[in-house]
């Protein structure tokens, strides 16, 4: 069967007009009947007949005719797919990001991204650190900003920033009181600290286990106003970044409690899927956040 045949076929029996299948096609009246003809001759089958100079469709080319539609229909989608992927597409960037970092290290990184780069379009979402690096395995994300961890081998990281982490709590504490105090003082203190999960969470256990700190009661949570709220309200004591309570802090809600062993600092990284091809927002997002990372005297290499 000449499929050229078959859609003059098709084209001829959906305008039910030689003239209109000719100009569907781009081609002579005559050479649609011609093909028409062929058609018909290949089938070896009745395929019309006339009725007071009205070309009908017998049984099986009506059965024939149906079928077509079917074929057709699918080409006409396959060349509309074919027409959108011809057509620009915006670029964009997905970015995972923990709750803290949304509010602290991403506002400014993301603004000289869109600065330089202002045609691509970036679409942050949060989590804790766990969850990102499952979304990024899917490929949910194309990059995520999180803590460091022992990463598997299907990622890859980059040395973004070190974070901070103090120790606050009310200004009327026992600890607030005592001026400096060793990170051993903390045994039998309510801390809250974030959920599991959280790579915050991890750094800050991990540096209470070093000392031998075991906490009365650990609270957990996902939300910073909640351990803020609980601090007013219950007297407990939290890890937290200090730009996240810069207000708090000025206004005396909250206070700053000094550490002997310093505070708590432990790298975030951005990470990528080792095998993922590194499309042009991904090199440019990750040219700027290294520059960044430069310009504040973060000299350990990345990974």
């Amino acid at each position: 069967m000449n499929l050229k045949h078959l859609e003059t076929f098709y084209h001829f029996c959906r305008f039910n007009s030689m003239t209109l299948a000719a100009q569907r096609l781009n081609v002579t009246q005559p050479a649609i009947s011609q093909q028409l003809s062929s058609f018909e001759e290949e089938c070896g089958v009745k395929l019309f007949y006339r009725e007071t100079n009205i070309y009908k469709l017998t049984d099986i080319g009506e059965s024939i005719f149906l079928l077509s539609k079917v074929i057709f229909s699918r080409v006409e989608q396959i060349e509309a797919l074919l027409q959108a992927s011809r057509k620009p597409t915006i670029e964009r960037l997905r970015i995972g990001t923990t709750k803290d970092y949304a509010s602290t290290l991403m506002p400014d990184l993301v603004a000289r991204f869109q600065n330089q780069c202002p045609s691509i379009q970036v679409q942050i979402s949060e989590g804790n650190s766990s969850d990102l690096m499952a979304r990024l395995r899917n490929r949910k994300e194309d990059l995520v900003v999180v803590a460091r961890t022992n990463y598997d081998s299907c990622f890859k990281s980059f040395r973004f920033a070190i974070v901070e982490l103090v120790l606050v709590a009310r200004p009327d504490h026992p600890l607030s009181r005592q001026g400096m105090i060793s990170i051993k003082d903390l045994c039998g203190e309510l801390l809250i600290i974030r959920e599991h999960g959280s790579g915050s969470r991890d750094a800050i256990l991990k540096k209470l286990g070093k000392y031998g700190v075991k906490p009365s009661v650990i609270v957990e949570s996902g939300s910073l106003s909640f351990i803020l709220a609980y601090i007013e309200r219950r007297m407990g004591v939290s890890f937290v970044m200090v730009n996240e309570v810069g207000s708090e802090l000025s206004k005396g809600i909250l206070k700053k409690i000094d550490l002997i062993e310093g505070d708590i600092r432990f790298p975030a990284d951005i990470v990528v899927l080792r095998d993922q091809p590194m499309t042009d927002p991904i090199r440019q997002f990750l040219r700027i956040a290294i520059k960044k990372r430069d310009e504040n005297f973060l000299d350990e290499p990345c990974q």
